[in-house]
């Protein structure tokens, strides 16, 4: 009983601080949106993007890598590279000048965001092949059954 609810009030905590989170974060744009300027010069611009591109690379890599050892953190690794390659695209089209711009849209339409669409479902299959294996009793037919405790089991 303590534990249920130790565990009740760590998911209470849990959603409090990401509502507030949230809050903050609403207020924080606000505030941006407000106080930006329209325009700005970028110093180390060639750092940020660089950085974006290396930080989707590692992802990638560590998917692959994942995939290739069959492991679970596929999933983190994908939808990390996922988010990514979305927020690239947001950036590409967002950031781009009046010459770049259709060159932006192509690139983000037909290579940035679909490559994150089959991401995503790499994820979800990888999640779903994760739960069947280990929760799923093919005897019970579609019965979720739990194979593997989620948590230490303490007899009384």
């Amino acid at each position: 009983m303590a534990r249920r609810f130790a565990l009740r009030t760590t998911r209470d905590r849990l959603l409090t601080a990401l509502v507030v989170g949230a809050f903050a974060e609403i207020l924080w744009t606000i505030y941006l949106g407000w106080r930006l300027p329209r325009h700005y010069v970028a110093h180390h611009w060639d750092l940020a993007w660089v950085g974006l591109d290396v930080a989707e690379i590692l992802m990638l890599l560590g998917a692959a890598w994942a995939a290739w050892r069959r492991r679970a953190v596929l999933i983190l690794f994908a939808v990390a590279s996922a988010t990514l390659l979305l927020l690239d695209a947001w950036f590409d089209v967002t950031t781009a000048g009046h010459g770049d711009f259709l060159e932006s849209v192509l690139v983000s339409l037909f290579v940035e965001v679909p490559s994150a669409l089959v991401l995503l479902w790499i994820a979800r299959r990888a999640a779903r092949r994760l739960f069947m294996t280990n929760f799923y009793d093919d005897e019970l037919g579609s019965l979720p059954v739990r194979k593997v405790p989620l948590t230490p089991r303490r007899d009384v």
